[in-house]
């Protein structure tokens, strides 16, 4: 996984399927809406904090756990 494809297919609209250990998460990002935000556990964060806390919390996940990522395009 890598961090410049990961921001920019957030950015483009696509959601990140991750699964492990029978659970799935999704992240994805609302570019357009005010104010444009990306959704990771739940948790609406500022489009802003792409490149910071949700690359980081994404990283962080698939470096502690056995888990697996497909992209899904919008």
């Amino acid at each position: 996984m890598d961090a410049e494809v990961l921001k920019s297919r957030r950015r483009a609209g696509d959601g990140l399927e991750m699964v492990a250990g029978g659970g799935t998460l999704e992240v994805w990002a609302e570019p357009f809406p005010s104010p444009p935000s990306v959704y990771y556990e739940g948790e609406r964060f500022d489009l802003k904090e792409l490149d910071t806390a949700v690359v980081e919390k994404t990283f962080a996940l698939f470096a502690a756990v056995d888990i697996r990522g497909c992209w899904i395009e919008d």
